[in-house]
């Protein structure tokens, strides 16, 4: 028999199928191991994520419900610290926020400093009045704007940074009002462990007025302050925003300075990296950095949230794009996809069963944090659904971009976190 009578025989015939058969078998048969790897894969991930909420609510009953008492101390062991507010413009509540730096029941010297770039700016009037009512604190107004970088706060506050009459700063923003013991439980920290040199407080929305504010709320008192409490929990890299941030100016100027940071529009995230590297360790006392909602539309909050995201993608890569993974709807929809695929349980109501659990304990994680309930229940529930909602677009939409508008002015980014002026 021949060799092209040999391969039609019924016999060839139906060995080729048994091996192509066979072929689709191990085809089969590896997809269906790579669909289950993934699918556990998502399930750490899922378990990880609940991990994370667990530990946020431990710090808040440990950190915030039981906030630490003022140590018993002599006055004099408390070293003289000097407080920045950089301001421009008048803020919504400015004048609670700025004279909170003025009710600080602080044993030690104080000094107070407010760096405003133009001597016509409205905040000076609102700062005078506020010194005038405390005339027995050192407190002064510092009018002028170096040219450092393309950063505008880090050009604004070196003035004060450079006239500091002491060596631990605390810098804070002009929107943030702080408890009057906020500033002595923080150098209690520093005094009772000296590799300490960075103490921060998570931000912490309040009194939304607009729909655009209590989205901007239910991001900043739910998800955001969770993921910042559990992720400095661990200790393991720096994680902070520089709303209300504490550090000695010499450990700065040790790592380059306050100017060497102008180039960068996250000066806060590079800071904290570069002390954090140089060997200062982070915590955070059980004090909030609050900050009146915004009071701004639709479209600023959508450009506020781009700008965070896109800005971090620059700074903190991995971190930024594991981000969906750490929202409710994305990695529920994913959980639920992997319980049906390993175990049969249906999408919709483990879907269902997952969103209701993280709503849960995102209204317990605000409840406990904020010690009472929002202003209306109803309208946070609804904010709180829509931010969950934009979530994801609004990530998307921040990481095929590489410029961001922040004052008035554009920038682009480079890889290395830099970023250039856009005329």
């Amino acid at each position: 028999m021949d060799a092209a009578s040999a391969h039609n025989s019924p016999g060839a015939s139906t060995l080729d199928a048994l091996a192509a058969a066979d072929s689709a078998g191990i085809r089969l048969r590896g997809s269906l191991v790579n669909a289950n790897l993934a699918a556990y894969i998502v399930l750490g991930l899922a378990a990880f994520q609940w991990l994370l909420i667990v530990i946020s609510h431990c710090v808040v009953q440990r950190r915030y419900v039981r906030r630490r008492a003022f140590v018993d101390r002599p006055a004099e062991d408390y070293p003289g610290v000097t407080i920045i507010r950089p301001v421009k413009g008048v803020d919504l509540g400015m004048q609670r926020t700025l004279e909170s730096s003025f009710c600080q029941e602080y044993p030690g010297p104080l000094e107070i400093l407010f760096a405003a770039e133009d001597p016509d700016d409205p905040a000076i009037e609102v700062i005078n009045e506020i010194i005038g009512r405390y005339a027995k604190i050192n407190a002064r107004v510092l009018v002028g704007k170096d040219n450092v970088g393309i950063n505008p706060k880090v050009n604004n506050m070196l003035k004060a940074f450079d006239q500091a009459q002491h060596d631990l700063l605390w810098i804070c923003d002009s929107n943030v009002y702080t408890d009057p013991g906020t500033l002595r439980r923080s150098v209690d920290l520093l005094l009772d462990n000296k590799r300490l040199g960075v103490i921060h407080h998570v931000v912490f929305s309040e009194a939304p007025a607009t729909f655009a504010a209590m989205l901007d709320n239910a991001f900043l008192t739910t998800n955001h302050c969770r993921m910042y409490l559990a992720i400095n929990a661990f200790g393991i890299a720096s994680c902070l925003m520089g709303k209300s941030n504490l550090y000695y100016k010499s450990a700065l100027d040790n790592v380059g300075g306050l100017a060497s940071f102008g180039q960068y529009l996250a000066e806060d995230n590079m800071i904290g990296q570069a002390l954090w590297h140089s060997g200062w360790g982070h915590t955070m006392t059980g004090d909030l950095a609050c900050q009146p909602a915004d009071t701004g539309g639709f479209a600023e909050y959508c450009s506020r949230r781009i700008r965070w995201v896109r800005t971090r993608k620059y700074n903190v890569t991995a971190a930024t794009l594991y981000e969906p993974l750490t929202e409710s709807i994305m990695l529920g929809l994913l959980t639920s996809w992997a319980l049906q695929h390993l175990y049969g349980y249906h999408m919709l109501p483990t879907f269902t069963t997952f969103m209701l659990c993280w709503f849960g304990m995102d209204m317990l994680f605000y409840y406990r944090i904020n010690r009472g309930s929002p202003p209306s229940w109803p309208w946070f529930v609804l904010s709180w659904l829509c931010r969950e909602a934009l979530a994801l677009p609004l990530w998307i939409v921040a990481i095929i971009g590489d410029t961001v508008v922040w004052r008035g002015q554009r920038f682009r980014f480079h890889l290395n976190g830099t970023v250039d002026v856009l005329k």
